[in-house]
């Protein structure tokens, strides 16, 4: 009796221990897309390039994530009558900002918009 409810123990954790653990492969998804730096402060009397800021677009993709193209976003500003950028990211105070001008770039990582970062003009 001992023999045979030993192997009824081995055999039932045989069947129902194969699917133990679940599978490696994971459903997460992580994605980082920023508009970089995340905070600048510029002169709006220097002379060039001190007046000016360099922004760029930067983004990771790691995991298990969806396969939606990637698009090449415009760059923009909040503030166009104190601030100016260019097609490459080149932002210029032409101005005193009272708040901070929100500088964007349309542009999709797998979907995911860009955060936006801040520019003030003294």
């Amino acid at each position: 009796m001992k023999t045979s409810v030993l192997f009824l123990d081995v055999i039932f954790l045989g069947v129902f221990g194969i699917g133990c653990g679940g599978s490696t492969a994971r459903n997460s998804c992580f994605i980082t897309a920023i508009v970089t730096p995340l905070s600048a402060i510029s002169d709006h009397n220097a002379a060039p390039p001190d007046d000016q800021v360099q922004f760029a677009t930067v983004s990771s993709v790691s995991g298990n994530c969806p396969l939606t193209p990637d698009t090449v976003g415009t760059w923009s500003t909040s503030a166009p009558g104190n601030t100016s950028i260019s097609d490459t990211g080149l932002a210029t105070c032409l101005g005193a900002t009272t708040t901070p001008a929100t500088i964007s770039n349309s542009g999709t990582v797998r979907g995911r918009k860009f955060i936006s970062a801040t520019l003030t003009c003294r």
